[in-house]
């Protein structure tokens, strides 16, 4: 043991100073590099101390930075957001004036009061519709305005002008609000701007900030007005001129800039503050909005601004920091840890110079000790030798620092070879796991043992155990270390593995017996009842096994059953059961079938019709063909309060059933699900022969347009069952679906339509013919070649084949489902969507997609005009369509009111029971070639 001196009350550095530099030279003066020791450590230390100060403030500044630009980012996306939905707010008015005559004030106030606008956009003063007017036509203009029902309507300011730009209507219809009626807004030089950019480009266009006619008198925060021109939809639109003729007027909507912002959230919570210019920061009369926590003119410490673009105007949002941000990076415990660092550098200065002055002791001190620890190295070494298991000493990561294994092992080698390496350079990605989990455990509690894993040796996978302890006392010096021996369990393993195969498995068969049955029906049980979806248990036992086994012997028998095996495992999936319970008994599992008891029953009843059949084939035995098969009892789980042995009971009694039935047949245990599968079953089998035999024929119902002319025909199917009569599409096309006959019977309705197309036009009678197109049928492969080969063999023209697909096929594989479709409208063919509005789709959907038309759903159309709700989604389709280009078709038309309002709104295409119901294809066709 070492002893510092004692100092007593003596000042240190009087103490310590003289006797410092006394040390620092021999007894013949020379100086002695030991003790410079001290010194230069306290300076290295120090220098340390000042370079982890520096990147310390480099990080922190770094992370400042990368908060505050994400912080400013997430403003700036936020603003981009709204103001395109203001956009869209303004779009959605135009395609509703475009399709409309004429709308007066009452017109305008019942579409736009549900939209609830200025809850949805706060800070939207209004929407208003402005109308261009020459000088000679304005006297005319107000006479039309008055009456409509604006009684002292006058356009204002007063004066004659070359043009005017009244706003005539307006909402919502507040004092404030109608007070600009009639307000000539180009003689508002903002609003004059903005006006000719949206008119010569067609696209939004942004005032810059002004004070709205609305807020005079108060103390108004600075306002925009948003733009969107409005064309005659008979005129051309491609260059400005023509835009300029075809100008019919403005729909605009202005909004308070500090209400728009302060409405969208906690933008800048409590660290950041904002301001908003129309164009540079540098120019102060441009500001539009401004936080009461901006500090203008401040140049921060971070700071940022980002430039948008705002409806044809550039706006430039500035960005601060505020104190609670920069707090958030003040680090207090850089100042602690660098002036403990400080100290403990002259702390171990001291004490390094302190040692040296003692090293003539220490010497023969370690010199002794030295002796002392070789012998026990020795000894300890001769212990390890003697020691068959491996050895490793590790760290926390799983490398391997240390490794011993008796030098005449064979396996000597191989563990030197693992130094250096971690556990998962040396072993696979399972070993490395569960000896890093041992190591975990070792760690937490002070040792773990027991885990077994597999290593190949010298070409020969053999099974090892492994038991790691805690390396106690290096965790300060070393880290956590651990110690870990590895045992050959080779022939213990292999002996468990030859028990635990006796014991849950069939020496003969080597199939699972009936203790390992119960177990994986038990799991199988809780996993279906957990996840709720059937499977399937299948009881099955040879038919006349005993005659064969008593004729041809046991060996025969069993050869029998070997094969009856090997069979049945080759027709079910891996992750299925086939256990053999005894004799001629064998029992299948089948997990995770369906989460409809009815289609878990079909697929069920198929899967043991498949093992029926399968083992009808005859059997070598010995040479000689024999001839079995097997009574198959069939239950499905889980069922309420059923248990393991409960499902056993009924696949056995199941079994009996069909035995005494005639054997060779398959038997539910449930006789009302038996009859439904049954039912499903032999429908699509008479689905099949219904095809085959030409059952099935082709109707159509015509579409008609406003004034009631045939502009085309939607194509059905139809089956005359000889025994079942007429059966009802809904009942035969959810069974074609899961059969995969709906691709042949698909084909056969687009070949149809294209013979149809072809006499059409050979006839001088062409109209467009849409057939619909099963999800199922659209991916198939070779889809594409096989509509291009039908057209071409008939001769009809693609541009008038229109093939109906659903929503649900936009809303998978979206890329793929484009790329195809893009394949058929190279061809010519045209694309509908059948009942918009039912499924998924999105405007951006409907952008990406090369379609031609939209069928509005008849549940939609139904009801109108007299619901409300069905009323503003049919007129909001059809505005949707329009701005898109897109025909619309509306289904269910069955009076004459629906009629009516369609026309009225100016729906494209009309069908329905009213204009007329499916009748035969070819007789339509001879009628229109009449």
């Amino acid at each position: 043991m070492f002893s510092l001196p004692s100092f007593g009350p003596r000042p240190y550095v009087s103490m310590f100073a003289p006797h410092f530099f006394r040390r620092f030279r021999t007894q013949q003066g020379h100086w002695r590099l030991p003790t410079l020791a001290g010194p230069a450590i306290s300076l290295v230390l120090l220098s340390l101390t000042v370079l982890y100060w520096q990147d310390q403030g480099r990080q922190i500044q770094t992370r400042r930075d990368a908060a505050f630009n994400r912080a400013a980012e997430r403003i700036v996306d936020s603003l981009q957001d709204r103001l395109l939905a203001h956009e869209m707010v303004l779009r959605g008015l135009k395609g509703y004036y475009e399709g409309s005559d004429s709308i007066d004030r009452a017109e305008l106030h019942a579409y736009v009061t549900p939209l609830q606008l200025q809850q949805v956009l706060p800070g939207l003063q209004a929407v208003a519709f402005i109308v261009r007017a020459a000088a000679g036509e304005i006297a005319e203009h107000e006479a039309r305005m008055r009456g409509l029902g604006f009684a002292n309507y006058a356009v204002r300011p007063p004066g004659r002008r070359e043009q005017y730009r009244p706003l005539v209507l307006i909402e919502p219809q507040s004092e404030e609000n109608l007070r600009v009626v009639g307000v000539d807004t180009a003689t508002v030089p903002e609003a004059l701007d903005a006006q000719n950019r949206a008119r010569d480009t067609g696209l939004p266009a942004l005032t810059t900030g002004l004070v709205l006619r609305q807020d005079v008198g108060a103390k108004a925060n600075p306002s925009v007005v948003m733009y969107l021109p409005i064309y005659h939809s008979e005129m051309p639109i491609g260059s400005v001129a023509e835009r300029r003729r075809a100008l019919r007027g403005w729909v605009s909507g202005p909004f308070h800039v500090r209400e728009y912002v302060e409405a969208i959230g906690r933008l800048t919570d409590d660290e950041m503050a904002l301001a908003i210019y129309d164009g540079p920061a540098d120019q102060p009369a441009s500001l539009l909005y401004q936080s009461s926590t901006f500090v203008p003119n401040k140049v921060p410490a971070v700071a940022t601004s980002r430039t948008i673009e705002a409806a044809g105007r550039d706006w430039t949002v500035v960005v601060q920091p505020l104190s609670a941000f920069e707090q958030g990076f003040a680090d207090q415990d850089r100042y602690l840890i660098a002036l403990l660092a400080i100290a403990l550098s002259l702390g171990v200065g001291w004490f390094t110079w302190y040692l040296s002055i003692r090293r003539d002791n220490a010497l023969a001190l370690a010199q002794h000790m030295t002796q002392a620890l070789r012998g026990a190295r020795d000894d300890l070494q001769a212990t390890l030798d003697a020691t068959p298991d491996w050895m490793f000493e590790l760290d926390a990561e799983g490398r391997v620092l240390h490794c011993h294994n008796a030098p005449e092992s064979a396996l000597h080698v191989q563990a030197e070879q693992l130094v250096g390496r971690t556990l998962q350079e040396s072993a696979s990605s399972k070993t490395a796991y569960g000896c890093q989990a041992a190591l975990d455990a070792a760690a937490a509690r002070g040792y773990s043992f027991g885990h077994e894993f597999q290593l190949v040796v010298d070409g020969e996978s053999r099974w090892f155990e492994l038991s790691v302890a805690k390396k106690k006392g290096t965790e300060e010096a070393q880290g956590v270390r651990f110690i870990a021996l590895l045992r050959d369990v080779s022939e213990r393993k292999q002996a468990a593995q030859r028990t635990h195969r006796l014991a849950y498995f069939d020496p003969l068969t080597e199939l699972p017996n009936r203790r390992m049955l119960l177990d994986r029906l038990a799991q199988a049980l809780g996993a279906a009842s957990h996840a709720g979806r059937f499977g399937a248990l299948m009881f099955m036992d040879l038919d006349n096994f005993k005659q064969i086994n008593d004729a041809q012997g046991h060996s025969a028998g069993d050869l029998l059953l070997v094969q009856v095996a090997q069979r049945l495992m080759l027709a079910m999936r891996s992750t299925d059961t086939v256990a053999h319970i005894g004799g001629d008994e064998f029992v299948v599992l089948v997990s995770d079938l369906s989460d409809e008891v009815g289609e878990a029953g079909m697929l069920a009843l198929r899967l043991a019709e498949g093992l029926r059949e399968a083992l009808e084939e005859p059997f070598n035995l010995g040479g000689r063909a024999f001839a079995s098969t097997a009574s198959i009892g069939l239950t499905l789980f889980p069922k309420q309060g059923e248990g393991v042995e409960d499902l056993l009971r009924e696949a056995d009694t199941a079994m009996y059933r069909a035995k005494d039935l005639g054997r060779n047949r398959i038997c539910f245990f449930e006789s009302a699900m038996q009859t439904d599968v049954q039912r499903r079953l032999t429908l699509e089998q008479d689905l099949k022969v219904g095809f085959a035999d030409a059952q099935f024929s082709a109707f159509v119902q015509p579409q008609v347009d406003c004034g009631g002319v045939v502009v085309g025909g939607e194509l059905l199917m139809r089956w005359q069952h000889p025994q079942r009569g007429a059966v009802s599409p809904t009942e035969f096309i959810p069974v074609a679906e899961a059969s995969g006959l709906i691709v042949r019977m698909g084909d056969w309705m687009i070949e149809q339509a294209c013979s149809a197309l072809a006499r059409l036009e050979a006839g001088g009678a062409l109209v467009p013919l849409s057939v619909n197109v099963s999800q199922r049928q659209f991916r198939q492969e070779g889809f594409v070649t096989r509509v291009q080969t039908m057209l071409g063999q008939s001769g009809a023209r693609a541009d008038h084949l229109i093939l109906e697909v659903t929503e649900s096929l936009l809303a998978e594989q979206m890329e793929e489902t484009i790329a195809r479709m893009c394949e058929l409208v190279a061809l010519g063919v045209r694309f509908s969507i059948d009942d918009f509005g039912t499924g998924y789709s999105s405007l951006a959907y409907l952008k990406r997609m090369p379609l031609f038309e939209l069928k509005i759903d008849k549940s939609f159309v139904q009801d109108t005009p007299a619901d409300p709700s069905d009323t503003a989604i049919v007129q909001t389709i059809l505005a949707v369509a329009r701005n898109l280009g897109l025909r619309v078709v509306a289904e269910g038309v069955e009076t004459k009111a629906q009629a009516d309002f369609l026309t009225a709104c100016q729906c494209d295409v009309l069908q329905g029971y009213f204009f007329g119901r499916p009748e035969p294809l070819a007789g339509w066709v001879e009628r229109r070639l009449a």
